[in-house]
């Protein structure tokens, strides 16, 4: 082999070892990127699931707030019925009161007299038929004046009654006043609580809205890096198999600079004994070794 084949050679070696340098930098560049994208994934990863516990809080948070205001609205659905209903119970009340106001006022027109005047009075005439001696037209005047006094004291006795039952009629309106006033009070705060109820559920679900969000940016986010983490892998695995390539490659050269180098010194050696054979000098078993044989024994024999 000639001194140009041996530089030949080497130069593909050389090249070889700048390409075994730079793809051994590119692994490094890239091991460190994987590095790094790993720590975010690890993370980005713990964010993850950070951000799932808290969609899980406050879905469930959400959860009682709407079943709290459920119940809570059918509470005032029932109330607002009693209070529509006690409602209804004053107007036909106030309707009762007016109308035995009027029967009490056209009733007192005739039984201006109290009722124990007029018991007394018909008392005193029936002792008075039941004692004294009277002619017939008196005894007919009493009795008719007895007839008389009797319609008056049974219409002052109805009246009497009827004041009664107004009074009891005033008291039971009043006492529906008074319950329909506190359903008022109770509705007005239950809708102070459902207003509030509806804030904080307004509030939660826009927290869950922005809160997905952020769950999705991040785990579309750890699916891009990771695909990179699994990119740079098989390009380190594709760079490694030519780093591998590469250095087998270089093997082979210096096997075959070596051979190459061996070759031109058995060549030297060879001219050199046949110079001694052309002499006719006894050549040795080495000498004659070195004549027939090839570059490979001796690479073997080293």
């Amino acid at each position: 082999m000639t001194q140009t084949s041996i530089e030949e050679i080497q130069r593909e070696i050389e090249e070889a070892s700048k390409q075994i340098s730079e793809v051994r930098e590119k692994i490094k560049t890239l091991k460190e990127q994987r590095y790094r994208l790993i720590n975010e994934l690890k993370t980005e990863r713990a964010e993850k699931q950070k951000h799932l516990g808290e969609l899980r809080s406050l879905k469930e948070k959400l959860k009682n707030i709407r079943e709290a205001r459920k119940r809570l609205l059918e509470e005032y659905k029932r109330l607002a019925e009693e209070r529509r209903n006690k409602i209804e119970e004053l107007r036909t009340l106030r309707e009762i009161l007016v109308m035995k106001q009027n029967v009490i006022q056209n009733m007192s027109r005739e039984a201006r007299t109290p009722s124990n005047i007029l018991r007394e009075e018909i008392e005193r005439l029936e002792w008075m038929l039941q004692t004294r001696v009277l002619s017939i037209e008196e005894e007919n005047r009493v009795i008719q004046k007895i007839k008389r006094l009797t319609s008056l004291l049974e219409k002052a006795e109805k009246l009497r009654k009827e004041k009664n039952e107004i009074l009891e009629v005033k008291a039971f309106y009043s006492s529906l006043r008074i319950q329909v006033k506190d359903l008022t009070s109770k509705l007005n705060n239950m809708r102070g609580e459902i207003g509030r109820l509806t804030a904080e559920r307004d509030k939660i679900k826009q927290q869950l809205n922005e809160l997905v969000k952020k769950y999705l940016d991040l785990k579309n986010d750890i699916q891009v890096k990771q695909d990179s983490v699994n990119a740079i892998s098989k390009e380190i695995e594709d760079l490694t198999n030519k780093l591998n390539e590469l250095r087998e490659k270089v093997s082979n050269l210096n096997k075959e600079l070596e051979k190459a180098k061996l070759g031109m010194v058995l060549n030297m050696k060879k001219q050199e004994i046949l110079e001694k054979a052309s002499g006719k000098k006894r050549l040795t078993i080495d000498e004659l070794k070195i004549i027939y044989g090839e570059p490979e024994d001796f690479m073997e024999e080293q």
